[in-house]
């Protein structure tokens, strides 16, 4: 009866904290993300489960979206505490491929620093995409991230 009881319990803590990671990785840290952009108006958020893989590409997701020309955007990431430097945001459209010379990335790779966010100022109204991904070579971990699309201005 004891070892019942004690497998109860250690069952139900699992459980509970398995709700409240998944809490925190959907609605809070999407609210929590986009109340950090002061002075821009929120448009759009892209919340992803990462899990290592074997393929890069399968670590993460993609998204599409239509931005317009002249018009200033911010893009915004946000992680669980401790992931931070193992996932990046990426902005990319077919002339430009996430892996060579995006947009704009969280990830800076020239001086290899790492940014909660970056402005993007569209040229040309077209067709964009944005991933989600974890770094390739860092961590073996399960993770979730958001971005968040935020309005900032139109250009004079």
């Amino acid at each position: 009866m004891k070892r019942l009881f004690i497998i109860l319990v250690f069952a139900i803590l699992c459980f509970g904290q398995v709700t409240t990671a998944d809490a925190q990785c959907k609605q809070q840290l999407v609210y929590q993300c986009a109340s950090q952009t002061e002075k821009a108006i929120y448009l759009r958020d892209f919340n992803t489960k990462l899990k290592r893989e074997k393929d890069v590409d399968e670590t993460g997701m993609k998204w599409t979206v239509v931005l317009n020309k002249g018009t200033q955007y911010k893009f915004s990431l946000c992680t669980p505490d401790g992931f931070q430097d193992q996932v990046v945001l990426t902005l990319y459209d077919s002339e430009h491929p996430e892996n060579s010379k995006p947009w704009g990335s969280t990830f800076d790779n020239s001086t290899k620093t790492d940014r909660k966010s970056f402005d993007f100022l569209c040229n040309k109204t077209a067709m964009y995409y944005v991933s989600i991904r974890l770094k390739p070579g860092v961590g073996d971990k399960k993770s979730c991230a958001v971005g968040v699309l935020s309005f900032v201005g139109k250009s004079r």
